[in-house]
């Protein structure tokens, strides 16, 4: 039930913008731009004077990012608290002016996970995923978590092969939740995307294997296996129609035959999960299958409109082929609808593979729309630039050799971390304006695999290999 210091709301979950001070999910948003546009509080002009304020150990490695509510209210006073799921499954509350824990809970199960929790914009609850292969969900001050009418929720019925690894999201009054394999691959399993209602608790399963199949599978149900939706962004929700976009990794792909098969494709559902509305899939399909080279090892990046562009809705995808496609997302084939084999827009050989969520941002000085990508080689600033034909192309700014994970920005900085040190970037030429390495900042972090930063005020948090969280503030 509702915590008592937090009252009952109508719209559980209803899709609203954070309130100041909140970083709600994994990206900052439900699009998962990694931009959080209200804070000014840190700027190019006082970055340079960040300390390690404090760190903290966690209970487990938290491979993945925390989020943090703003303002709580406690009885003793409000206060800011961060959340973060840890491999082992604990989700852990910490007082985010210290790091001090005020509660945790960890559901029993077998092996691991990389999720990021969500919470809803009103503070009801936060969402958790536990390595007992269900959803749930806690009352963010008490800790207390909240059953019946359906809660937990399940989400895999195979969690010995099959977990859930990517970042919850939150939308259309919806919790949109997706699953692969462990590391191995070992089946059985198949990515799916399970949507839940927060008004009513009803579930619907849209598998990207046996799609014709729409409940949460049993062992031996779907001949094919694999087709993993594991990359850090998991579900992305468009801001324009509340569609869902997620990509697959390797597995069967027939659906340009007739069959059910999405193997290595990116797919466009409705909102309530019920629809497949469009996919692309590579013509190489199966040559990326054949040499593990998933298509879906980073979630689709969403570019806002472009007015003068003759595809003005674009999104970006890159895979450990470390090809970046750019795509008309209103249809993704050129054919229209789902199960047509066709090229992207734009093709660009990146060198190396991309298991980060990029960044999209739109530059408030000159309305230019840029993309982030953080390949496992170096971290690039792309432009989207539109000729006189409305033809829209990304081209390459700037790229920097360090190695690091799915970059965010705020204050007009883009923040990304690499192992041993957090930066921040002029986003517009790549220059480093400040990094936790330095003998100024006081410290820095430990090795980093998943894990990224947010930046709410003038603080910025960043979880490590090390099983710390580390606060950078002014």
């Amino acid at each position: 039930m509702p915590s008592p210091f937090t009252p009952p709301i109508s719209n559980p979950g209803l899709h609203a913008p954070p309130a100041s001070g909140d970083w709600l999910e994994f990206g900052f948003d439900p699009a998962r731009s990694g931009v959080n546009p209200g804070d000014s509080a840190l700027s190019p002009a006082n970055v340079g004077k960040l300390v390690k304020l404090w760190q903290a150990r966690l209970p487990g490695v938290a491979d993945s990012s925390p989020i943090l509510l703003h303002a709580l209210p406690f009885p003793s006073g409000p206060r800011d608290v961060l959340y973060l799921t840890t491999r082992d499954g604990h989700l852990v509350a910490l007082d985010a002016s210290n790091g001090a824990q005020i509660w945790s809970q960890q559901p029993q199960g077998p092996k691991i996970t990389h999720s990021s929790p969500v919470a809803d914009a009103a503070h009801q609850y936060v969402y958790a995923y536990g390595l007992d292969g269900a959803l749930h969900r806690y009352d963010p001050i008490t800790g207390r978590e909240s059953t019946g009418g359906g809660w937990p929720e399940p989400i895999t019925r195979m969690n010995q092969t099959e977990k859930e690894g990517t970042a919850l999201n939150l939308a259309n009054g919806r919790i949109y939740v997706a699953t692969g394999g462990y590391i191995g691959d070992a089946p059985p399993y198949q990515g799916h995307v399970v949507t839940i209602d927060l008004a009513s608790g009803s579930e619907r399963v849209f598998n990207s294997l046996c799609s014709n199949l729409t409940t949460l599978l049993q062992n031996g149900e779907c001949e094919s296996q694999q087709s993993g939706i594991w990359s850090r962004g998991g579900a992305v929700v468009d801001p324009v129609d509340g569609d869902i976009w997620v990509v697959t990794g390797n597995g069967n792909f027939n659906a340009n035959q007739g069959g059910y098969d999405y193997g290595d494709s990116i797919l466009r559902i409705s909102p309530d999960g019920s629809t497949l509305l469009d996919s692309f899939t590579p013509a190489n399909y199966q040559s990326l299958d054949d040499t593990d080279a998933d298509l879906g090892s980073s979630s689709p990046a969403l570019l806002p409109r472009i007015a003068t562009s003759a595809t003005p809705l674009l999104l970006a995808q890159a895979g450990k082929d470390g090809l970046l496609r750019l795509l008309n997302r209103q249809n993704l084939s050129g054919q229209g609808g789902p199960g047509h084999l066709n090229g992207s827009l734009q093709t660009i050989n990146l060198g190396c593979g991309l298991y980060t969520q990029p960044a999209v941002w739109t530059n408030p000085a000159d309305g230019a729309v840029w993309l982030f990508v953080a390949s496992s080689c170096d971290l690039r600033g792309f432009q989207a630039q539109t000729d006189a034909s409305g033809v829209t192309r990304l081209a390459q700014v700037w790229r920097d050799g360090d190695s690091v994970t799915s970059p965010v920005i705020a204050g007009g900085m883009l923040f990304a971390a690499g192992s041993g040190a957090l930066r921040a970037f002029d986003p517009t030429t790549g220059r480093m304006l400040w990094g936790s390495d330095q003998a100024s900042a006081n410290g820095s972090i430990g090795s980093i695999h998943w894990e990224s930063p947010i930046v709410v005020g003038d603080t910025v948090y960043i979880a490590d290999e090390n099983g710390a969280i580390t606060c950078y503030g002014l």
